[in-house]
């Protein structure tokens, strides 16, 4: 993976992520284990919701998205965290068999002027399913490294 400093980051800029497939077992799964909603891990109980079906807990497809973004686009020497999410919606439900793509949209990069080394990338991140319906939708910030001034090696 290209190793990318905070300002070579442009406004505009476009990245794909990938494609991710999701199943069945990883939506009981998680959900069993961290949000046990009815309608994540009973068929019965799902069908007389408003999902009418089993559908992923919201965490898990911000983690599949999370994990897009590890395999695609955040590069480990460069990329120190984030300082947080703007907002994080998910406007329709994934379901068990969903292809999922994604990409983000670089919005700014700016140099810390507090800490010329460090550097603030804010995006707006998607995930869209097999009809091209958005499922996840996030803007956040993550601090990038700096080009380190000075001699090159």
């Amino acid at each position: 993976m290209k190793k990318n400093y905070a300002e070579d980051y442009k406004s505009g800029e476009v990245f794909n992520l990938g494609t991710y497939e999701v199943t069945a077992e990883e939506i009981s799964t998680f959900a069993e284990k961290y949000d046990p909603f009815p309608f994540h891990i009973d068929e019965k109980a799902a069908k007389e919701t408003i999902f009418g079906g089993i559908i992923s807990s919201g965490w898990l497809t911000a983690l599949i998205w999370l994990r897009l973004m590890h395999k695609s686009f955040l590069n480990y020497e460069t990329t120190l965290g984030s300082p947080g999410h703007e907002e994080m919606i998910w406007p329709t439900p994934v379901r068990a068999g969903d292809n999922l793509t994604g990409w983000l949209e670089i919005k700014e990069s700016r140099v810390s002027k507090s800490k010329p080394n460090l550097g603030f990338v804010r995006y707006t991140a998607k995930l869209l399913n097999q009809n091209e319906k958005e499922v996840f939708v996030t803007t956040s910030t993550i601090i990038v490294s700096t080009e380190p001034k000075g001699p090159k090696a």
